[in-house]
């Protein structure tokens, strides 16, 4: 609330009703979210005047890049006032993000957030030497013996997540999956059926996963272990919230074997090898 006025808040997101967002910005608003391509559209309809824009933030940047939308957010930079305040949160600074801070930020500030420990001291991490082709059995094990009712597992492929996803309904578990293919109202589909327990386990890349609010996770899986280190912390930091235990388990391919110890270096926290559950 802004005194007595309730803020007007407009949702602008590929995948929507682009009619009926046209139509919202039209009465005016006090505070605009979008995705990068729906917002260009809008500006190049002129449904969207960012001459009165105060301030812009630009969340996941890393992420965004790596889709692909680097065209769009200088774009859209570009069409706003030159004296407004720019926010950037990234979980990694790269050269293409500092690029675009040099090119629309005018001296700014670079604020770290550093901790000796970046994974939480209440999820148990563990890892399994496992051949690819026997993965989804291997995972299958580990729901069942820990009795897991709510988990997340990782993948780098959208292909992967929908083959996954095919092995676990063969099986018997309530799966859905989450990649980048899918339309909004596809993933606001899939993510209300996870949060309402419908659903069991949710098979996502790491991209689709982003931004994805859940609580009360009991563990995550890296059915693929991921080459940045950066990614295992965004990843096991799912589960294990609010004071809760969590799980995280890694299924690690012979030829990835020394990657959990790099991770262990990366994080300061012990990542146990253990034999694999017999059927």
């Amino acid at each position: 609330l802004y005194g007595e006025a309730r803020a007007r808040i407009t949702t602008c997101v590929g995948g929507m009703d682009a009619a009926k967002e046209r139509r919202a910005l039209s009465h005016g608003a006090h505070i605009v979210v979008g995705t990068p391509g729906r917002l260009r559209d809008h500006l190049e309809r002129g449904a969207l005047d960012l001459s009165a824009i105060r301030t812009v933030v630009l969340d996941e940047a890393d992420e965004m890049l790596d889709m692909g939308f680097r065209e769009d957010i200088e774009s859209i930079l570009a069409d706003m006032p030159e004296d407004r305040q720019t926010i950037l949160f990234s979980a990694t600074m790269s050269k293409p993000i500092m690029s675009i801070t040099k090119r629309f930020l005018n001296d700014p500030t670079l604020i770290k957030v550093v901790r000796n420990e970046l994974t939480n001291q209440n999820i148990e991490q563990v890892y399994f030497e496992v051949k690819p082709q026997a993965k989804v059995e291997v995972m299958t094990r580990l729901i069942d013996m820990h009795h897991i009712k709510s988990l997340l597992v990782f993948c780098t492929t959208k292909r992967k997540v929908e083959e996954i996803v095919e092995d676990l309904q063969l099986r018997g578990y309530a799966s859905e999956g989450i990649h980048g293919d899918l339309r909004q109202q596809q993933r606001s589909n899939v993510m209300s059926k996870f949060k309402a327990g419908v659903t069991t386990i949710l098979v996502a890349t790491d991209v689709a996963a982003r931004g994805i609010d859940v609580s009360g996770l009991d563990g995550v899986i890296n059915y693929d272990i991921p080459m940045d280190e950066e990614y295992y912390v965004h990843r096991i930091g799912r589960t294990g919230r609010a004071g809760m235990s969590g799980k995280a388990f890694s299924l690690v391919a012979r030829d990835e074997k020394y990657r959990p110890k790099s991770i262990e270096g990366y994080t300061k926290a012990n990542i146990e090898k253990r034999v694999i559950p017999s059927f």
